[in-house]
This record gives structure tokens, C-alpha cells and sequence, in this order.
């Protein structure tokens, strides 16, 4: 079917506790508790850096999930959170602390060569051309739905405590959940770090990462830069620019993921923009002979259309002409 259309006393004996500041990096604590923390950190550095010590990394990891998983179970919406935007000096750096082996960083070249000092892992290729999607089951159960032209590298099995794929292009991925093994994918510059969740990952833009998270929750950072790191939940889009900053915002995830069910949704774009998604969509080329209609806005959806159907209903709606030979299409 096809749519159509054109300051208080008791923060003074406040006792600060591992737990606490646990709580405190999850960003779970009251305002009162922030302050007093805040104020507490200010005036005694050496026990604020003692009770870090205290604190294992693994214990943090798992607190953080176990914090988290509750949330994704119930459905909240909760807003993305830069995890170091308000934390600096001290903070920061026992952060990164805690977080290293979670959050831990491994050196691969842009075309994802394994380093010589990874462990020895056999990297398959999976590959996709123009006019071309694929599904691919993982040996965990993960799958993946591959985009038009894109590229994976897997494993033939997952060793060790990380499951690892890299990514170049557009693709879907639905993590089967493994509380033991993280599973990550690395892009030329981005990072993305799950126990089990879905989400769209698209490096296609200029010089951008776009991921956008269709279920659960998901560390998306720069890749190597682990202060540059948001957490993501339900309909969150974030994208790493060229400036290597990270913007966050909410959108209806099902309709920007629409692609893997092979539906064609364009909502308001133009016809010069939807020409470079059909282009490759059908692997054809279309050439558009009058150029004012490049700006002509169309709101259309349609599952799994052919190219015949679409242009018809396009042209009915955008009032032009066209002529389909083979791979070429001409718009008039």
C-alpha cells in the first residue's frame, strides 16, 4: 500500500560512599546529592582518589548495566546523556578509570587490519553492491541487514570476551543479548558498544557517522576517544560530524529504519534528494532533464515497490513525465 501527498544543612554531613558515587557517574543522584558530592570532591581530593581505588572496574561495569537494563526492560525513553560533560579534572580521569575495561579501545587501520598485537582472528568480507541488500547471521545469533553497497568484516567465530565487526556503509544490526561478551563494531571513526540491543549504523553521509537506535540501549563514541562517548536509548539519533563532536536528537526510529523491511518512506524530501537514494536502491541512473523539479518537495511511502509503480505514482504527484529504458530513467 502506497501513501501519497505533496541547598541545605544536611548536605553538609552527608556521608559519601562508594555506592553513592557509583550513582553519582550514572547521573541517578537528587540535585542535593550532586552538590554535596561536588562540594565534597572540592575539598578532599586524596580520599575522593582513595575511594575510587577502592572501586573495581569490573564491579562499575556491571553496575552501570545492571542500572541500565531495567530501564530498556520498561520501555522508558530516557534522554541520551553525554557521560563526561560535566565531569573534569579529577572526575574525569577516575572515570576513565572505571570505564577502560568496559569501554576499551583497540588500534585498527582505516580498512580494519588487525594489528600485530590483536589476537590472530580470520576476517571474512561480506560485501553488497548497487541494487543489492542482504541479511547475515552472526555465530552468536546476531544479524545484520545489509544496505546497498556496504561492507562488514566478521569473524568465522567470536573469541575471547568481545564480540567484534567492522563496518563501512549502511546496516542494521539486531545483537543477540550476551551479558558476558560486549559487542562492538568499529568504522573508520566511530565506536559502538552493546550487550544486546538494535540500532542503524550509517557512515554513507560526508565525512559523518549516523547511528540511530531502534531498540534498548547503546555507547556510541568516537573511536579512540573515549571522553567523546554518549549513551543512547529509543529513538535517539546521534551523529559524529566532521568536527568530531556528537549531536543528539529524537526521531521516529522505525521510519528512518524503514529500508531494512525494503519500504521506501520519503517524507518531505526532495526529488533531488530521493534521486540518490533511488539510483542505487534500483541500480539505475536517472537523469532529470528540468532542473527546477530538483527542489520539488514529496512526502510517499510504498513497500517494496518496483521502479515501474514508484515513478508512476512520483510523476502523478510531482505533475512531470518520465521514460524507463532499461537501467536509465529519464524525468521530463
Amino acid at each position: 500500500m502506497h501513501n501519497i501527498s505533496t541547598n541545605s544543612t544536611k548536605n553538609c554531613v552527608m556521608r559519601i560512599t562508594r555506592e553513592l558515587l557509583e550513582q553519582y557517574f550514572l547521573d541517578n543522584c537528587t540535585e542535593e546529592e550532586k552538590r554535596a558530592i561536588e562540594r565534597w570532591r572540592s575539598s578532599s581530593e586524596d580520599e575522593y582518589e582513595k575511594l575510587l581505588s577502592e572501586v573495581s572496574k569490573r564491579e562499575i561495569e556491571n553496575d552501570i548495566w545492571n542500572d541500565l537494563i531495567p530501564v530498556i526492560n520498561k520501555g522508558q525513553d530516557k534522554k541520551a546523556i553525554p557521560l563526561f560533560n560535566r565531569v573534569t579534572g579529577y572526575a574525569a580521569a577516575a572515570i576513565i578509570l572505571c570505564t577502560v575495561g568496559f569501554f576499551s579501545y583497540r588500534t585498527f587501520s582505516d580498512n580494519f587490519e588487525v594489528n600485530e598485537m590483536e589476537q590472530s582472528l580470520v576476517l571474512k568480507a561480506i560485501t553488497t553492491q548497487r541494487g543489492e541488500k542482504r541479511t547475515v547471521t552472526l555465530p552468536d545469533g546476531s544479524s545484520i541487514r545489509m544496505n546497498y553497497e556496504t561492507e562488514i568484516q566478521v569473524p568465522e567465530k567470536f573469541e575471547g570476551n568481545e564480540r567484534v565487526v567492522y563496518l563501512t556503509g549502511h546496516a542494521h544490526f539486531d545483537v543477540a543479548r550476551d551479558t558476558e561478551r560486549p559487542f562492538i563494531i568499529y568504522t573508520k571513526d566511530t565506536k559502538t558498544q552493546v550487550l544486546g540491543t538494535s540500532f542503524d549504523i550509517n557512515t554513507k553521509g560526508e565525512n559523518e557517522t549516523e547511528i540511530v537506535v531502534t531498540s534498548g540501549k547503546v555507547a556510541f563514541s568516537e573511536k579512540g576517544k573515549e571522553d567523546n562517548l554518549v549513551m543512547l536509548t529509543l529513538n535517539d539519533r546521534a551523529i559524529l560530524g566532521t568536527d568530531k563532536s556528537i549531536s543528539i536528537n529524537k526521531v521516529n526510529a522505525l521510519r528512518l529504519t524503514a529500508w531494512k523491511d525494503n519500504q521506501l518512506i520519503f517524507d518531505g524530501k526532495t526529488l533531488r534528494e530521493i534521486v540518490k537514494v533511488l539510483e542505487p536502491w534500483y541500480d539505475i541512473r536517472i537523469v532529470v532533464k528540468d532542473a527546477a523539479l530538483l527542489d520539488t518537495d514529496f512526502k510517499w511511502s510504498g513497500d517494496n515497490p518496483s521502479l515501474e509503480i514508484l515513478m508512476k505514482e512520483l510523476s502523478f504527484a510531482g505533475r512531470f513525465g518520465y521514460q524507463i529504458e532499461g537501467k536509465s530513467v529519464t524525468i521530463f
